[in-house]
C-alpha cells in the first residue's frame, strides 16, 4: 500500500460488476465497444456489449468483461482505456487487479501468522491500537474475522457510492488507509464481531489487513507481496498496488 494515498478505483470495479442495475445506452462518442471475434455476431456477445455500453454511459471511463461458458469465451470492451489520449478500451487489454488482490493480502497475513508474528485470533487492536472499536457486546475484532468478512465492519465503498455522481466525482479522489477506515467506522455496525450466522463482504476489512502487514513488517504492502509471492512464483504481472 502506498503510504500516502489509496486510489478510489475500487469503486469503479464494484460499479462495473453490477451492469444489471445500469440502463442500457449507447457508448459515448470516441469510446465505442470493441469485442473479440467470438463475441461479434453472437446474441450473448451483443448483450454483454450492450451492458458495458450502459456502464460507460453512466460515467465509467472504460470497462472490459469476459464471460466463459464451457470452452466458449466472450470478451468485450467499451469506453476508453486512456483518459488523456482517448485510446479505446480493447477486449484483450490488460488491467490492474481489483479484489483479486485480496488473495495476495490474505496469503501474506497467513505467512506472518505461520511465522508467529501475528495471531489469527488476536484482536486487531493489539497491532493497530485504538483504530477499531469493539462490538456493542464488547467483543473485539480479530484478524481471522477480517479475513473471513465476519467482523461486522461496514464497507467504505458503499459509503463512497452514495455521493452525487460518484463515478465521476471519485475518478481523481485519493484517501489514506486510515481515512477509508474512518469513513466506514462512522456507519452503524452491521453486526457484532463473529456473531453466529452473520457475514458481510467489506473492503474495509482488507484495508485493515494491509495496514496490519505494514505495521508488522515495517515495509509497504507492495514490497511484501513482491518479496513473498510475486518473485518466488516468478509472476510476470506488475505487483498489485493495494486495490482492495
Amino acid at each position: 500500500m502506498r503510504r500516502r494515498t489509496v486510489a478510489a478505483s475500487a469503486l469503479l470495479a464494484v460499479t462495473a460488476l453490477v451492469p444489471a442495475a445500469v440502463p442500457a445506452a449507447a457508448a459515448p462518442a470516441g469510446g465505442h465497444a470493441t469485442d473479440t471475434a467470438a463475441a461479434r455476431g453472437s446474441l450473448k456477445g451483443a448483450a454483454l456489449r450492450k451492458a458495458l455500453d450502459g456502464i460507460v454511459a453512466e460515467g465509467v471511463p472504460g470497462a472490459i468483461a469476459e464471460v466463459r461458458e464451457g470452452d466458449r469465451v466472450w470478451r468485450v470492451g467499451s469506453g476508453v482505456a486512456d483518459l488523456r489520449g482517448g485510446r479505446q478500451a480493447k477486449a484483450r487489454d490488460r488491467f490492474r487487479a481489483g479484489s483479486v488482490t485480496k488473495t495476495f493480502v490474505a496469503t501474506v497475513v497467513l505467512q506472518l501468522a505461520d511465522e508467529g508474528r501475528i495471531g489469527l485470533d488476536a484482536p486487531i487492536g493489539r497491532h493497530l491500537p485504538g483504530l477499531v472499536p469493539d462490538g456493542d457486546d464488547g467483543t473485539p475484532v480479530t484478524v481471522r474475522q477480517l479475513l473471513h468478512h465476519t467482523s461486522g465492519i461496514p464497507n467504505y465503498t458503499d459509503v463512497l457510492r452514495r455521493g452525487h455522481d460518484p463515478i465521476r466525482g471519485l475518478q481523481h479522489s485519493h484517501y489514506t488507509a486510515r481515512q477509508l477506515v474512518g469513513i466506514a467506522l462512522k456507519e452503524p455496525r452491521l453486526f457484532n464481531p463473529g456473531q453466529l450466522g452473520k457475514w458481510a463482504y467489506s473492503n474495509t476489512n482488507y484495508v485493515l489487513l494491509a495496514m496490519l502487514i505494514e505495521k508488522t513488517t515495517g515495509r509497504t504492502l507492495d514490497h511484501e507481496i513482491d518479496r513473498r509471492i510475486v518473485r518466488p512464483l516468478r509472476l510476470t504481472v506488475r505487483t498489485p498496488r493495494a486495490r482492495l
